[in-house]
């Protein structure tokens, strides 16, 4: 019985790799690729994705609302400025 239990313990070391099993190489193969997956939809995933299109869109209406009140601002100054002028000096001391 020793015999065949020593045939089958030879034959399973023969078939390992630097003490790692076919089982185990075979499981830490998935793991890894398990992981390099899960990084790889975090970073760029759908959401990822999505959220980063969002983010620019919200940007440009950003930049088109600073545009539109940097040039109301404009004319309010312009406005402002030209009422100054009219005002006797005296007015404008107070």
């Amino acid at each position: 019985m020793s015999d065949i239990t020593d045939e089958i313990l030879d034959h399973a070391q023969k078939k390992s790799v630097d003490g790692f099993s076919f089982l185990q190489i075979l499981f830490l193969t998935f793991m890894v690729l398990g992981a390099a997956v899960f990084v790889g939809d975090m970073l760029f995933g759908r959401n990822s994705w999505q959220v980063l299109e969002s983010l620019k869109k919200q940007q440009r209406i950003l930049d088109q609302k600073i545009d539109r009140i940097s040039r109301e601002n404009a004319n309010l100054q312009k406005k402002y400025f030209e009422l100054k002028s009219l005002m006797p000096e005296d007015e404008q001391g107070n």
